[in-house]
């Protein structure tokens, strides 16, 4: 796969295009025209996603101003969102000045991921004793498509399979609360793993072989290895991470 980070295109909802394609633009007019409901947390969600894929880089400053003449609102609504990403941590606000995006670290790789190891074993454990004959499916086709994609050297589409797979697993563990704390813990190491999966090959390949696997324990509904596997598959996901941020860092951060 490419080492090139790819280019996110985001269409007037703020969803992320189609690799390669452009943007829709947006209608000129009202708000109701341009962009439905963005008043708090639509707006939050876009903003978050842009963090998310790297639009706005780590250190980016990223003023009301332009966000709210991208969408052609007022500023109430983007100091709203702003305040909500900050209280995710996603964002440091600035007096007056809009917000930076907080930087990505090895400090905060290795806490965000001393949270995820146990966490993912919980949820890969319980999916094991409670996922239904649905979730298997839904968890094989992405399963599938991280296939398809590695075939065809596609970064965009396996990434999104990738998160796909692991949100079918959380849910199928049933447990709602665990589901909210890894949802509140991926808007942080989605960062880390969209830069991994776009500079290191061996990533995609790692994550699919891994997937599989605890899969497998799944389906033979055994919570012991399931857990057992995944755990083994984040600790060694975040070394790989640490390593691709050694490497390739210094593109990143500082770019406000």
């Amino acid at each position: 796969m490419s080492a090139r980070t790819p280019k996110t295109t985001y269409d007037a909802q703020g969803s992320r295009a189609p690799a390669g394609s452009a943007a829709k633009p947006a209608a000129a007019g009202r708000l109701d025209d341009r962009l439905p409901d963005v008043l708090g947390q639509e707006l939050t969600n876009i903003i978050e996603r842009r963090i998310i894929f790297l639009d706005f880089a780590p250190g980016a400053h990223v003023t009301e101003q332009e966000i709210s003449r991208e969408f052609n609102i007022s500023r109430s609504p983007v100091r709203e969102a702003f305040r909500q990403l900050e209280a995710s941590g996603l964002v440091v606000r600035l007096a007056r000045r809009g917000v930076r995006v907080n930087e990505m670290t090895e400090q905060n790789l290795k806490e965000i991921y001393s949270c995820r190891v146990p966490l993912e074993g919980m949820a890969a454990a319980a999916a094991a004793k409670h996922a239904s004959k649905d979730d298997l499916d839904r968890m094989t086709g992405a399963l599938e498509g991280m296939a398809t994609a590695l075939e065809i050297s596609d970064v965009n589409r396996f990434f999104d399979e990738n998160i796909a797979f692991q949100k079918y697993m959380h849910e199928a563990s049933g447990n709602l609360m665990l589901q909210r704390i890894l949802a509140d813990l991926d808007k942080h190491a989605l960062r880390y793993r969209y830069f991994g999966h776009t500079k290191a090959a061996e990533i995609p390949q790692f994550s699919y072989e891994a997937q599989l696997a605890v899969l497998a324990a799944i389906e033979g509904r055994n919570p012991q290895e399931a857990k057992k596997l995944t755990m083994s598959m984040i600790r060694q996901a975040q070394r790989l991470h640490r390593k691709v941020l050694r490497r390739h860092g210094h593109e990143l951060n500082g770019n406000a």
